[in-house]
């Protein structure tokens, strides 16, 4: 007998958007800084141009393609401003590369800078973001930049703030916290895609109170993969697929139990268990297995018996959800 799931899901995945009509979308407003200083030395191209880099923008729009499909079509972001920086961020002690102390560096002749970690005080005081996000006029920020200009993939700025993939700043006098994530143009959307990922990791954390291989709660059972529990995968985690033996090991191609397809339906759930391979997530393509992990995390409507919403998409960008 066929298995009718296996054959029907990627169909199905494919229409995900259609899924949450317009008045149950959620749209969310972004302001994207992009650090992209122009080369002087370079004939005036911009710094992504130069190296052969990706073009932000594009990037930008792939990803929130992606994001509302992963979560059938209930988040949709909206760059509301973008701003194009023709300078090098300041780091946490002050400094700032010039294009030639850079591009030394780039090429390997130079030591990169010490501490590595950017200025957010600066960017938030210059750019006056925690007055835009009081008005309501943006709801996150995105930063653009280039190897070693010291992003956290993603921070979590504000009063209530707590750990988002990175320690929180929450001496920053905003009543209504934000993320600010970091984007590098040298990588691709499956790069913002794990950024993301590891976003959604800290949210649910935070939301169930812990995260380990046990069966406790929702959130643990989700994320469990063979290797820490054998024969009772879910879905694994951003850097584990539920056949996974180390990190990033996205294309392993040995057969393991996991009742993944059972999380689109929660928290109505069979126990039903099928083998799966890599061949579900893109045989070892970090975008395409983001993407099917960010898919497969619950977006139905209500409650689940534990009293948390069946939709965890309403935890991860509605934070810190009240």
């Amino acid at each position: 007998m066929l298995n009718w799931a296996k054959f029907l899901l990627p169909f199905l995945l494919s229409y995900t958007i259609l899924l949450f009509p317009a008045d149950k979308q959620v749209i969310k407003k972004v302001l994207v800084i992009n650090f992209d200083p122009i080369i002087k030395s370079r004939g005036n191209e911009r710094l992504h141009r130069i190296c052969h880099w990706n073009d932000p923008r594009k990037l930008t729009r792939e990803y929130i393609k992606d994001l509302e499909e992963c979560s059938w079509g209930y988040l949709r972001y909206k760059v509301v401003q973008w701003v194009d920086v023709d300078e090098f961020p300041p780091k946490v002690d002050g400094y700032r590369y010039t294009e030639e102390e850079y591009l030394h560096c780039l090429s390997g002749k130079g030591e990169w800078h010490q501490p590595d970690g950017v200025d957010y005080k600066y960017i938030i005081e210059k750019f006056k973001i925690v007055e835009k996000v009081e008005k309501g006029e943006i709801d996150e920020v995105w930063l653009w930049g280039a190897p070693y200009m010291g992003y956290w993939e993603s921070l979590m700025v504000g009063e209530g703030a707590y750990w988002c993939n990175s320690p929180p700043l929450n001496d920053i006098a905003c009543k209504k916290p934000f993320i600010i994530m970091g984007f590098n143009y040298e990588r691709g959307v499956g790069e913002m895609l794990e950024d993301f990922g590891h976003r959604v990791e800290s949210i649910m954390t935070h939301i169930y109170g812990s995260w380990e291989p046990k069966e406790t709660h929702a959130w643990n059972r989700f994320t469990l993969y063979d290797k820490v529990a054998p024969g009772k995968a879910g879905c694994g985690n951003v850097h584990y697929a539920p056949n996974s033996e180390k990190d990033y090991d996205w294309g392993n191609k040995r057969e393991v139990w996991s009742n993944c397809d059972d999380w689109l339906t929660y928290p109505r759930m069979t126990g039903k268990r099928r083998l799966v391979n890599c061949r579900e997530w893109g045989n070892g393509d970090i975008r395409l297995h983001h993407k099917w992990w960010l898919k497969h995390l619950p977006h139905n409507e209500g409650k689940a018996p534990d009293g948390k919403l069946a939709n965890w998409w309403v935890y991860i960008v509605n934070s810190p959800y009240r």
